[in-house]
Order: C-alpha cells, then structure tokens, then sequence
C-alpha cells in the first residue's frame, strides 16, 4: 500500500485550477481531506500522522491553489478557498467526505462544511485541530507576535520550534523528530521532488503567503467575516459531530478558543494535548491519530 512517502501525485483540473493530489490508504470507506497549515503543502504534513491514519481509511492530501504543486491564484479570501475545495472535490467525484483541518486549513474546512451545497457535498464530520472559529466577541484574539517567524523568508525548524512547539527540552526533541520525518517524503522515495513552503526564498517575492495573509486578516475582521464569509454567527448550524483539538498552550491561537468552540457547535467533542503547542498533532502524531481514527469510527 502506498503510504506519504511513496504516493504518486494526481492532478485534475477546472477553468482555473490544476490541482495536485494524492488519495491513498485503505480502500474502502469515507475518505479523509486533510487541510493544511498557513505556507504549507502536502508534502510537508508529518507521515508518521498521515500514514496512522491511512491504515485504517482512505486520506486525501491536497494543495491549495496557486500553491505547492497546484496552479491558479492564491485565494485571498477563505471562502474562496472552501470554493476551490468542494470544486476540488467535485471533480475526483467525492460526494461524502470527513474533514481535518490544521490552523487556517480549519478555516478552510469550516467554510466547506457551511458553504457547500448539502445537495452534492456532505461533510460527514468535521476536526479542528489547532485552530477557532472566526472572530467573535468572546474569542480571545490571536497573537501577534508569531507573524515574524511565520512570515520569515525561508522556514527551517528553529523557526517552528517558536510557532508549533512548546519551549522546553520536550519541545525542542518534538520539533527535531517532525522535521526528520517530514524530510521522509523525498525524491528517493516517491520519484517525485517535494514542493517547498509557500514563498520559501521569497521566489514569488512573497506573493502567496501575502495572499493568505489576507485572508487571515479578513476572517479576522468583525465586518469582513460576516455571513458566508464567516463562521462564528454559525457554529450552531454544524450539526455534524465535530472533533475540536489543540495543545494546551498555543502560542498561536489561544487555547480557550477550543473550549469555546465546543461549547458552540451541537456535537461538539474537546481533546487538549498536555506540555503541547500549535504542533500537538506532530508532538503527539501516534496519539493524536488513534483519537482521530476512533472519532471517525463512532
């Protein structure tokens, strides 16, 4: 069986995407859409979580669009992105789908879940880990200070060891083994070059992260994430059973955020991952996808 390191990269097209992305795991079953990280690609998720997971269903990895291996623009708006994902989805002829999303990549599952059409797209379940809901006003603001690290021209670990991990000994060993592992997935392995971080090298002069940037900002804006554009006014209207995880001291997104998001959608399920940060999912990768695998199973 395929696993992270080895899958082959698809591609499938609309009017103004070609889409990279690789479906693999066990052969029967909802598939599962993995989201990804501010910057990130599939090519940069942790194989020792994806491969957990994908024992025991089928996964989808995907780049957004304008990023890692996919072409068109960067979305600069999140419900432009849940827009590309369920068209995404529409053309690899996915009806049913559970979602995890990882920090903006929730962002962009949340808006997938509310925005697509029930009709042709059903969002079976739905996991947030490391993330919040769009700003409301009893969700504590997220932090400013992690944007010189997150926006630094070329990331390399001890940039995340300030954004994912927590800053102690366990920490600094979490950080140095999920950088290894992501490296697992190389030319040697899969036949294919990995992709590098959106705007590593500033080679796009900052294009893409720019543009996600903005539409961080928006759905960080009381007035700019309304309606369709937002998702706090309707957590009550996910009405699927939803996952909510985090570490316990997010140095990216506070942590009481979860609690609150809980608290807010019908079916609300809460994991909070001790001496853990923005990362837990990496930090506890083995844990965190036996808790995944077992909500998927309920």
């Amino acid at each position: 069986m395929a696993t992270h390191q080895t899958a082959k990269t698809q591609y499938v097209s609309s009017e103004t995407t070609k889409f990279a992305y690789r479906r693999f795991g066990a052969s029967e079953g909802v598939p599962l859409l993995f989201l990804i990280h501010f910057r990130g690609t599939m090519d940069k998720w942790d194989p020792l979580l994806i491969n957990s997971v994908a024992k025991i269903r089928p996964v989808i990895l995907v780049d957004y669009s304008g990023i890692g291996q996919s072409s068109g623009r960067v979305a600069t708006s999140f419900r432009d992105s849940g827009v590309d994902i369920i068209t995404f989805l529409s053309l690899i002829g996915v009806s049913k789908v559970d979602i995890l999303g990882f920090s903006i990549g929730a962002f962009v599952g949340q808006m997938v879940a509310l925005n697509a059409d029930p009709n042709t797209l059903q969002v079976r379940k739905l996991i947030i880990a490391g993330s919040s809901a769009s700003v409301g006003p009893d969700m504590p603001e997220t932090k400013n200070d992690y944007q010189t690290a997150a926006t630094a021209g070329t990331l390399e670990v001890d940039g995340f060891k300030t954004l994912f991990f927590p800053r102690n000994k366990e920490g600094e060993q979490a950080a140095d083994s999920w950088w290894a592992r992501v490296a697992e997935r190389n030319e040697s392995a899969s036949g294919e070059k990995p992709s590098e971080w959106a705007s590593q090298d500033l080679t796009d002069g900052g294009a893409a992260m720019q543009a996600q940037g903005t539409a961080y900002g928006a759905f960080m804006n009381a007035e700019a994430s309304k309606g369709a554009d937002g998702t706090y006014d309707r957590l009550s209207e996910l009405k699927m059973p939803v996952l909510i995880a985090q570490g316990n001291d997010d140095y990216m997104f506070p942590t009481l955020n979860s609690f609150l998001f809980q608290q807010k959608v019908p079916n609300g399920h809460l994991i909070v991952y001790p001496n853990s940060g923005h990362g837990f999912l990496y930090q506890y990768a083995e844990e965190f996808a036996a808790h995944v695998n077992a909500f998927l199973d309920l």
